[in-house]
C-alpha cells in the first residue's frame, strides 16, 4: 500500500480532486493508497447535502471560505489547517465488510494509532470521541467493491467557530434531505494536550498507523497522472458551483 503524508494545507478544490483521482486509479487496479493530508480553509458537504441548509452562507462568504461538495456520503465537516485528512483508498474492499463494520473496524485502527500516542478515544458509529466529545468524523464511497474511507481529525482549534458555518451546530437547526449529526466537539490539542507542529503529528501519527495495517506500506507521491487528472477535475468539478451547490 503506498502512503502519501502531506500536511501542508493544500487548495479545497484541489485536495477534494486528488483524492477522487487517487480513488479513480485505485479503480483501474492501481495500489492501494493511505494518504494523510490537510486543506485550508473549507466547509465540505456530504454528496446528497443542501448547501443553504448545512451551511451559514453568509458567514462563509463574508470570511472568503469555500463551500465543495465531496463524492462520500455523511454530513457537512469544516476543514482548516489544524485539521488532518486521513484517506483509505481500497480496490477491494470485500474483506472490510459493510459500511458500519467498516466505520467500526477503521474507526478502531485509527483509535488504535492514536493510543500508540498515549491518545484514548472511542470508535461510535463513524466518529471518534474522547470523553464524550467527537475529535473526528468519517464517511465513505463505495464504487462496485472498491472503497474510499476518511474521516477528519480535529488536532487544534481554529480562530472561527465552527459553529459560525455549520448550521447543524445551531439550535434553530432544520436539515432537508441528508443531515449532519451535531456532537459537542473538542481537538487533541484542548484535549489530550499535543503541542507538536502539525507536520510533526502527521509523521509521528502516520508512522503508528502504518503499524496497525496487516501489509507493507512505502512512503509515495501522487503520479504525475493523478495530478493531472487531480488539476483536471478542479477544473470540471471541484471548482464549479454546479457541482458544490447543485442543492
Amino acid at each position: 500500500m503506498r502512503l502519501i503524508v502531506d500536511a501542508e494545507p493544500c487548495s479545497p478544490s484541489f485536495g477534494l480532486a486528488l483524492e477522487e483521482a487517487i480513488f479513480d486509479q485505485v479503480r483501474g487496479g492501481g495500489e492501494d493508497a493511505l494518504r494523510i493530508w490537510s486543506n485550508k480553509r473549507a466547509v465540505i458537504l456530504g454528496r446528497s447535502q443542501s448547501a443553504v441548509h448545512e451551511v451559514d452562507m453568509r458567514q462563509a462568504a463574508g470570511a472568503s471560505i469555500p463551500v465543495l461538495r465531496r463524492i462520500s456520503g455523511g454530513g457537512t465537516v469544516y476543514h482548516y489547517p489544524g485539521n488532518l485528512n486521513v484517506s483509505l483508498h481500497v480496490g477491494d474492499g470485500r474483506g472490510l465488510e459493510g459500511v458500519k463494520e467498516t466505520f467500526i473496524r477503521l474507526g478502531e485502527t485509527i483509535g488504535a494509532a492514536l493510543f500508540r500516542l498515549g491518545i484514548r478515544t472511542s470508535a461510535q458509529g463513524n466518529a471518534l470521541f474522547i470523553a464524550g466529545k467527537k475529535i473526528g468524523g468519517a464517511a465513505q464511497a463505495r464504487r462496485g467493491n472498491s472503497l474510499l474511507y476518511h474521516t477528519t481529525l480535529l488536532v487544534r482549534p481554529d480562530t472561527i467557530p465552527m459553529q459560525a458555518l455549520l448550521l447543524a451546530l445551531r439550535k434553530d437547526y432544520r436539515p432537508v434531505g441528508v443531515h449532519s449529526r451535531p456532537n459537542a466537539m473538542t481537538t487533541l490539542a484542548e484535549t489530550a494536550q499535543i503541542s507538536h507542529s502539525m507536520n510533526e503529528f502527521a509523521s509521528f501519527f502516520a508512522g503508528e498507523l502504518c503499524k496497525e495495517f496487516d501489509q507493507p506500506l512505502w512512503k509515495d507521491y501522487p503520479t504525475p497522472e493523478e495530478n493531472e487528472r487531480a488539476h483536471g477535475l478542479v477544473e470540471e468539478k471541484y471548482g464549479c458551483d454546479k457541482w458544490n451547490l447543485y442543492r
